[in-house]
């Protein structure tokens, strides 16, 4: 079973919902360390002999377009992530399709290859705006990497593995999040902060396991992730959490992962263009994975548990007759509305 591996080539500052006007004033003193973190993550995919799926800002494919040919000469397929990094639903129909056409037409006179696959900033593919996949398709989209089957995401209206959705002018195919089961919830494992904070034994067993099953695994990157020294910005505090934590474990893990499984990019794994040679990586390098990483991984979360254990029966003995307001605090963990706090709070300070 083949996986896939995406990066988001965003730069640090592409946050939603942050003004970064003074960034893209200033391109080129910022952009500097954008382009040493891509020639890292296509050194890492060299070393393993991987083709990716690079999902592009439009803005950076205008910008520096040499990047973006660098990228496609060696052999990776270029997507979009929009133009601007605007969410959809932060976007009208028709400010959506011009945004997606200005993405398509920098990124394919950069790279030389036509686009075939879309992701939506932040995920924000949600089933009030699905009139995105419409527009996709409508200018020859093959596939979406936009859909969260989370219920405070994309919702469950959304599909577990790779399918196809009906769309006006027929169909395209979804490649939604990979995510596993937790209690009544489901959390992403593959990318990003879930993959940071994942214990790495966990992330391969859950991978090993869906490949298994027969379901590829949707992994994905930001060069951001590979620069712990990136400049930090004043955030809220869920965003400076979600951007800033634990970034010193992204390289480790990828590459113990590229190690023991195959990756190649969307379009292959989908089976959507038809090629001359295989464009995944070569069989695995090393299949030994219960060693030394991965039982240092189960004995530090091993112990990660015992010491969260151990703080909660402590809180709930301090608490004495109020530790059922502790019970109804963990209960309700999956479902509080954590973005609407956390807004509340961020107000009061401002």
């Amino acid at each position: 079973m083949v996986n896939a591996i995406s990066v988001d080539l965003e730069d640090w500052y592409h946050i939603c919902d942050f003004d970064n006007s003074i960034m893209l004033r200033d391109w080129e003193k910022y952009h500097i360390r954008l382009e040493s973190n891509v020639c890292r993550i296509l050194s890492i995919f060299d070393q393993f002999n991987i083709h990716a799926t690079f999902f592009v800002v439009g803005m950076i494919a205008k910008n520096s377009p040499e990047l973006i040919k660098r990228i496609a000469t060696a052999g990776h397929e270029v997507a979009t992530h929009g133009f601007s990094h605007r969410r959809i639903f932060n976007m009208t129909k028709q400010e959506f399709e011009n945004d997606l056409l200005e993405s398509k037409k920098y990124i394919e006179m950069a790279a030389g290859k036509e686009v075939l696959g879309y992701r939506a900033p932040e995920w924000s593919l949600k089933r009030n705006n699905i009139w995105a996949l419409d527009i996709l398709k409508k200018h020859g989209f093959r596939y979406d990497a936009s859909a969260v089957p989370l219920s405070h995401l994309g919702g469950n209206y959304f599909g577990l593995y790779p399918y196809e959705i009906k769309t006006k002018f027929g169909s395209i195919v979804e490649f939604p999040l990979s995510t596993f089961r937790c209690f009544w919830e489901r959390i992403p494992f593959s990318g990003g902060l879930p993959m940071r904070i994942t214990p790495y034994f966990y992330v391969l067993d859950y991978t090993r396991k869906m490949n298994r099953l027969g379901h590829p695994v949707m992994f994905y990157l930001h060069p951001w992730e590979f620069d712990s020294e990136h400049v930090k910005v004043a955030l809220p505090a869920n965003r400076k959490f979600m951007h800033y934590c634990n970034l010193e474990s992204t390289a480790k893990k990828i590459m113990l992962l590229l190690e023991r499984m195959e990756f190649s990019t969307i379009e292959d794994v989908l089976e959507l263009r038809k090629t001359n040679h295989s464009t995944h990586s070569q069989p695995i390098k090393y299949d030994k994975y219960h060693d030394g990483a991965y039982f240092k991984s189960v004995i530090s979360f091993c112990f990660f548990i015992v010491s969260l254990a151990l703080g909660i029966l402590i809180t709930a003995y301090l608490m004495k007759q109020y530790a059922f307001l502790l019970i109804l605090i963990l209960f309700t963990i999956f479902y509080w509305p954590w973005g609407l706090l956390f807004k509340r709070v961020n107000a009061l300070f401002k």
